[in-house]
Order: structure tokens, then sequence, then C-alpha cells
């Protein structure tokens, strides 16, 4: 699973005037599954900024932010933007925003965020190619920031019937979740996120998630529920190679 962030560059360069928005992105501290989208070169739109080259370790650090160019298209400007976030803007930045928000309608296996307009907007809806895309949007003049979002979006253990011992209820085997603690449950919840993180694709109130106890030695299943709620349980390498062999190649089992 990886997140898709299209900073609106303007804001994002413009650090002296907009000193809260820019802290707000918190792009030096962005998660290691959160890529930028930004329009033409980034060395050369790091270089647009003042505040930016006045301080070398803030360019370096900058530059070595996961960015992904993209590159100007034509039918970009066709698309249709619901609710209308151009009012007063810029024949250059309306290019930059189309630019941005058409090619993450071309991700399918991302969360999408579009970070920059000043408005309340919680979802953009984007109607290109005959086809509309909802994209989340995040106001960076509020005061919350881009990591506080991506918290939000984090799912959490809300373990069942399933503990750290295998048990036998009825005619039934509960499984064991052996990373399962009652007293401390830290670990169990950073195994979630690790599984939340590895997932190659979109991730909704269906979606089983699956990763590797290293401690234990076995695969794990998270089950979902609904609001990123699951509950997980140990599986077999049989079963990881059946239901999610990208986890068992990625961890050579």
């Amino acid at each position: 699973m990886k997140i898709s962030l299209a900073p609106y560059m303007p804001i994002l360069l413009d650090c002296s005037s907009n000193e809260l928005a820019f802290l707000n992105l918190c792009l030096f501290a962005l998660p290691n599954f959160v890529t930028l989208y930004v329009v033409g070169r980034w060395d050369e739109l790091l270089m647009e900024s003042e505040e930016v080259m006045s301080s070398y370790e803030t360019f370096r650090l900058m530059l070595e932010l996961p960015v992904v160019e993209v590159s100007a298209i034509k039918k970009a400007r066709y698309i249709k933007v619901i609710p209308d976030v151009f009012i007063g803007l810029s024949q250059k930045n309306r290019d930059a925003i189309w630019q941005q928000l058409y090619a993450l309608t071309g991700l399918n296996d991302s969360k999408r965020i579009f970070a920059g307009v000043n408005e309340s907007i919680d979802i953009l809806k984007i109607l290109s190619d005959h086809k509309e895309t909802a994209i989340m949007h995040f106001n960076p003049y509020q005061d919350i920031s881009i990591l506080d979002l991506l918290k939000s979006h984090m799912p959490r253990l809300e373990q069942l019937k399933h503990s750290h011992e295998s048990k036998k209820m009825g005619d039934k085997i509960i499984s064991a979740f052996s990373a399962f603690d009652r007293n401390d449950d830290e670990y169990a919840q950073k195994l979630l996120r690790t599984a939340y993180i590895e997932h190659p694709g979109n991730i909704d109130d269906r979606t089983y998630l699956y990763t590797y106890d290293k401690r234990n030695k076995t695969f794990v299943e998270f089950r979902p529920g609904r609001n990123n709620v699951y509950h997980g349980m140990d599986i077999s390498v049989e079963e990881a190679r059946k239901k999610s062999p990208y986890i068992v190649r990625k961890y050579h089992k």
C-alpha cells in the first residue's frame, strides 16, 4: 500500500508567507510509503525558492524526498474538478494543479491526496477519460498536519476470539495470534501497521492484510471489520502462499 501526495507547489515553496502551510505539510517527516507528485523538474522547482536555496541542508533534504516528476500532458486541461478549486488562480498555477490531479487519477494502487488549496474540502471529484475519480484533499492552512491525516487512516487492532494460544470453542479450533498480549498489544499493533504498509494495492473494509511475524516465526492474517478495525491470527506458510504470495516472496519463505 502506498499514499501519493500532490502538494500544490506555490504553497510548498513560498515558505516565508505561508509558514503554517509549509510546516503542516511535514515533508521531511513523511512515512516511507508516501510519494510526492510534482509538475516539472523537482530540482528546478526547489531552485525557484529563495527560502529553500538559502539553506544547503534544506535543499539537500528536499532533493532526497521520494518524488515522481509529472510531465505536462495537454489533455490534463480538460479534466473537470468538483468543486472548482481554480477560482482566483493564475493560468500557471491552474496548469500545475491540472497536471497533478490528472496524474493522480491514473493511479490504481494508491490512496491519493491533493494538498494545497485553501478550501474546506474533504474530497475532490475528478472527471476525466469518461470516468470519475475521488481524491482526498488536505488543506495545509488548517491547524492539522498531513501526518495527523495519515495517522487517521492507519488501521487499529481490536482483537476478538484469537489470543496468543489456540483454543477449542465448541467443535472449532480457534487459531492463535502468537503476537498478541492483552497487557501490552504494541507489538501486535506494529505488525498490523506493517501489514498495512506492505499491502501492494488499495485497501478498503474488505481487504485482508498479511505480514510475517519474525519474533514468533509465523505468517499473520489480519481480517477487516469497519472503520479501519482489524483482528489478527497466525496462518501457515502454505496458507500464506495461497492468500498472499507477495508477502511470502518478500520474506523469502
